[in-house]
């Protein structure tokens, strides 16, 4: 990934379009003799319509196609062509030499299908806020001699075009949908728009993935992009940044994720080389439920004025991360770098308001080595006299728990995949219904500005107005201590000499990896 993140802006009254003309760059017999064997974490499942952690996401891209990806400088086309759109919808006419693993063509009708299971309450589809917007009302329809798919809205989105780029909105086939149980099993045969197929698992350990020899709907990178695609992908499980560094050394790995401790093993050591992409955006996310230590926002406040954002970054990120103050990466469209609305830290204020009060924190390990960040926040809600308990977890216990728990936690520091590369992405976790409500809201925050502001950016038909209401919105949420801004976190790859691993435009979900040697 860029240091940049492109975002297409979309103005009412007028349209934005996109074209796709083909990815030479990964077509071709020359691909069939390569193999990458690569890193993942655990997935929870295969039917990408579910994706809740990011080995769902990766392993989703490889088989399902999206209508548009990104590259650096805005969106491509992906099973679409071409796209027009305005803030309340959005016509794609699709290309015509995709076809689904069994040999169905990708039509309209079957893109509807699947976009129409994804809308549907029963999927529960934790995305669909991210695409479509929070709490939206959203109309597929298609049609077939113009191979064309429209979609509407009854709110304005501005950024919907960018949310179909997602991996979770990957388009499943009929045989997929016929049988939901083995598309959640990665067993659906025929299910795969995209062009790559399970076939082996051993749950918890490995994941081999082989390139269809019938594939031909490469995106059209705009992007050069050198080298060849795998014909086969081997994804190991290997959670711990050193054993991973280790197997890259030894040749058994050709490309695994590591941390910023690990850089200097393989910065030009004997042909090995890093890829370090901007990546995650940590953050504070208080439940503010009532009854909860929360709800009263003088012990928010004390928590900001607690936590010292440097001290969490040397200790997360090990100074490789970037200090956010919109909850964002500092090149996405609508950030204020600016700090003058940040609370600043004031640990005697906070020991004031927070001795004695009991907190339980709950953290994803990926939150620095083996969660360092998470007890970082927990040893400075100590040193202001607080009772602090940590559940330092792996990623699916803390979406559980984030998530599915209410009553089991009072403040979490949330790893937000901003796949959208937008301000409005973390806001959405902040305005309307909660999540047991079926929206997006986990803290089950009130905040009558932030409310208001979102509305607005979403229905901007202007950059300069969508920016300035996400800007009011954003520093609303921080003014109120809702949420506090922490730092981005960098995606690190190891990679042996003749592969090579990027991400285009801010594609959190999308790692391009290709041999080069």
């Amino acid at each position: 990934m860029t240091a940049a993140v492109a975002m297409t802006a979309v103005l009412a009254g007028c349209t934005t379009t996109g074209s796709t003309s083909g990815d030479t760059s990964s077509s071709g017999g020359a691909a069939t003799a390569t193999k990458i064997r690569t890193t993942i974490d655990v997935p929870a499942g295969f039917d990408p319509a579910k994706a809740l952690s990011l080995p769902d996401y990766l392993l989703a891209r490889d088989s399902y196609d999206t209508l548009v990806r990104k590259d650096d400088g805005g969106l491509v086309g992906g099973l679409a062509t071409q796209w027009k759109s305005t803030p309340t919808s959005a016509t794609f006419t699709l290309r015509t030499d995709a076809t689904c693993a069994d040999g169905t063509p990708i039509t309209p009708t079957v893109v509807k299908g699947s976009l129409d299971r994804y809308l549907d309450p029963k999927t529960a589809a934790p995305d669909l806020p991210t695409v479509f917007g929070p709490g939206n009302t959203v109309k597929v329809s298609a049609d077939d001699a113009a191979r064309t798919v429209t979609i509407t809205l009854a709110r304005p989105w501005s950024d919907m075009v960018t949310g179909l780029s997602v991996a979770s909105t990957g388009i499943v086939c009929p045989a997929g949908l016929k049988d939901l149980k083995a598309l959640a099993a990665g067993k659906a045969k025929g299910s795969q728009s995209g062009p790559y197929l399970l076939q082996k698992s051993q749950s918890g350990v490995s994941y081999t993935y082989t390139l269809r020899p019938d594939y031909k709907a490469w995106p059209a990178w705009r992007t050069k992009i050198p080298g060849k695609v795998a014909a086969t992908l081997e994804y190991l499980v290997s959670p711990d940044p050193t054993a991973t560094g280790n197997l890259v050394t030894s040749g058994q790995l050709d490309i695994g994720k590591i941390d910023a401790s690990g850089i200097p093993r393989f910065d030009g050591v004997d042909g090995r080389t890093v890829s370090v992409s901007r990546f995650s955006d940590f953050y504070l996310l208080f439940n503010e439920r009532p009854g909860t230590v929360f709800a009263d926002v003088a012990a928010r406040r004390a928590v900001a004025q607690a936590v010292d954002r440097a001290a969490f970054a040397k200790v997360a990120s090990r100074d490789t991360g970037e200090p956010s103050t919109m909850f964002v990466q500092k090149a996405t469209p609508c950030n204020d770098p600016g700090a003058s609305f940040l609370v600043p830290t004031d640990k005697a204020a906070a020991a004031d308001v927070l001795k004695g009060k009991k907190i339980r924190i709950v953290g994803p390990q990926v939150v620095g080595p083996a969660g360092a960040g998470n007890q970082y926040v927990q040893e400075a809600l100590r040193a202001a006299g607080a009772d602090v308990t940590l559940a330092n977890v792996d990623v699916g216990s803390w979406v559980g728990t984030v998530f599915g728990k209410p009553d089991a936690w009072d403040v979490t520091v949330f790893a937000d995949l901003n796949f959208l590369g937008s301000v409005a992405n973390p806001l959405a976790h902040f305005v309307g219904p909660t999540v047991q409500e079926g929206g997006g809201n986990l803290g089950a925050v009130k905040n009558p500005v932030v409310d208001k502001a979102f509305a607005q950016g979403a229905a901007a038909t202007t950059e300069q107005a969508r920016c300035a209401a996400y800007q009011t919105a954003a520093k609303a949420l921080i003014s109120q201590a809702d949420a506090v801004p922490l730092v981005n976190d960098p995606f690190i790859y190891a990679l042996r000499k003749g592969f090579s691993a990027r991400m285009l435009g801010g594609s959190l979900d999308d790692p391009i990896l290709r041999v080069t040697g």
